[in-house]
């Protein structure tokens, strides 16, 4: 599955009106393709011009993506 998405400014913005956090709004069947649901905790990775989401199990998580 693969939907373009816009990272929205997020939080408080510093002294020239610039943000420092964006958030992605992620729908729950995009959740549910990945095997995750709203209000899981994950692990982000980010890497090699690539943002990773991944269950927080640590058994499961997959740290060569």
């Amino acid at each position: 599955m693969v939907r373009k998405k816009k990272l929205s400014p997020s939080g408080a913005q510093d002294e020239n009106g610039d943000h420092s956090n964006a958030h992605l709004n992620l729908h729950k069947d995009e959740l549910a393709v990945a095997g995750l649901d709203i209000g899981d905790n994950v692990f982000v990775m980010v890497r090699d011009g690539k943002i990773v989401i991944q269950d927080a199990d640590p058994d499961t998580i997959d740290t060569d993506v």
